[in-house]
């Protein structure tokens, strides 16, 4: 297991935070690193983040955010795999789980539940995860 979760957002200079939002609690990503750092520091894991500014004409992903290398996307759709064993019909279906779609300005944003955001974080610290998306690159 990683003890450093190393963040690193991407984006153009005219936004604030990035648009990741926890469908169920309304936090945003930033509110819940805010909420896990108590955590974090307990288990000895320790937080990096870093923003790096990305020209809007098309280059680089805006609003990409990594977490120990690994796009959110990515680890959020890992995580949401576990959700598909329930089939009862008051279950949500697997594919409105982890929702990504760009918002008012054209930037691209994902929204999951609470749940799937804190096993993202647990993903990208478990090393066979990392190392095996390093090795599907």
């Amino acid at each position: 297991m990683k003890r450093t979760l190393s963040v690193v957002w991407r984006h153009t200079g005219d936004q604030q935070e990035p648009c990741l939002t926890c469908s169920d609690t309304g936090r945003t990503f930033s509110d819940l690193l805010a909420l896990l750092i108590p955590a974090f520091d307990e288990e000895g894991i320790r937080l990096e983040f870093r923003e790096e500014a990305v020209p809007g004409e098309g280059g680089l992903p805006e609003n990409a955010v990594l977490l120990n290398g690994i796009p959110i996307g990515y680890l959020l759709s890992h995580a949401a795999r576990g959700e598909e064993y329930c089939h009862a019909s008051r279950c949500r279906p697997p594919e409105h789980i982890h929702r990504r779609f760009p918002d008012t300005s054209g930037v691209m944003c994902d929204e999951a539940p609470e749940i799937l955001f804190r096993k993202a974080i647990l993903l990208a610290l478990d090393d066979e995860v990392v190392a095996g998306f390093m090795v599907n690159l």
